[in-house]
């Protein structure tokens, strides 16, 4: 296989003396504190061990709330729609952004919740923000029929996911970032494409050769940090100091049981809290959870776990999100 690129040199970064991600000795992307990927055998001991909570875990229902919108772009609004998972729907400056759109089940993970509309009312995006390379974020159906609705929208990704895309018959332009590097666009939205700690892998053979990472949208008046797929990590406190006064921050809750399994990958309620501190962002969005059953936790579990320690924080700075419900900002 190729030497992996370490950055794309159109576009600038924004962090000083950053010279590229750093690869391994296997040719492979690493994380900037510790790897997050899991051996074959730790995945057998996860699927074989005995999960505490599996009786809460029949006849389960989601605690998230449905809006069906069928106009759901016809507002042109600054506001954040969210449609399930870490897919949303973000108007900022008159345009608008999907983040890691997965409309349908994932492989044989059934979706708990429906998408606020059909997919062909998701006309007049601007541009597709893709995070990584994982099934529930990045899926061929979703992607190829959102592209074939919407085919001047610009995709916006890590380094080398674009081959990925191509495979798929995906003609949309596309722009790949390392960490740390801002993409050139013609908008009031500047995007930063930023570290996250995770990893990446579709089949057998190609760990971690597509990057990982999270964005950082920036309207003239507005902060917004999507925080994609992340464990807890040294990133949240560097991603402070480079974007100041960040007004929300979208953050994982869900699939995080086992921990010793899933924490380097995924925050827990309490791991997202302790993320939101570090970025000493206004604002709090929980999302990765209600969804899709992922994790030996109910899929009721991570609402119910963030709201607990709410109330005995008394931490009030987050804004639990229905689907299909537009949040005005």
């Amino acid at each position: 296989m190729a030497k992996l690129p370490v950055y794309n040199p159109l576009l600038p970064f924004v962090k000083e003396n950053w010279k590229g991600n750093p690869v391994n000795k296997n040719n492979q992307y690493i994380n900037l504190d510790g790897p997050s990927e899991r051996s074959f055998a730790e995945l057998f001991k996860w699927q074989t061990e005995k999960n505490p909570l599996k009786q809460l875990k029949q006849n389960q229902q989601t605690a998230i709330d449905v809006h069906i919108n069928k106009h759901i772009t016809g507002n042109r609004e600054d506001g954040i729609v969210w449609l399930g998972h870490a897919s949303f729907l973000f108007t900022l400056c008159g345009k608008h952004f999907i983040t890691d759109p997965v409309f349908y089940n994932v492989g044989p993970v059934k979706r708990f919740t429906a998408l606020p509309c059909d997919v062909a009312d998701l006309k007049e995006i601007d541009y597709i923000l893709l995070s990584h390379n994982h099934r529930d974020h990045a899926d061929k159906k979703s992607m190829q029929q959102l592209c074939s609705i919407n085919p001047s929208a610009i995709i916006l990704t890590g380094l080398n996911i674009a081959p990925l895309l191509r495979s798929w018959k995906i003609t949309n332009p596309i722009i790949e970032a390392g960490w740390y590097q801002q993409y050139q666009l013609e908008t009031d939205v500047q995007i930063t494409y930023l570290p996250a700690k995770h990893w990446n892998r579709r089949g057998l053979y190609d760990m971690n050769n597509m990057l990982w990472g999270s964005f950082m949208l920036q309207a003239p008046d507005k902060k917004i940090y999507f925080g994609a797929d992340s464990g807890l990590g040294i990133h949240f406190t560097e991603i402070a100091q480079l974007f100041p006064e960040i007004d929300t921050a979208l953050l994982g809750i869900g699939a995080y049981k086992p921990e010793w399994f899933m924490a380097t990958a995924h925050t827990s309620p309490a791991d997202a809290l302790v993320a939101f501190e570090h970025l000493q962002a206004k604002q709090l969005i929980p999302m990765h959870h209600g969804t899709f059953d992922m994790g030996d936790e109910p899929i009721f579990y991570p609402k119910q776990e963030l709201l607990l320690l709410q109330e005995k924080q008394g931490f009030n700075q987050v804004q639990h999100l229905s689907i299909g419900g537009k949040l005005q900002w």
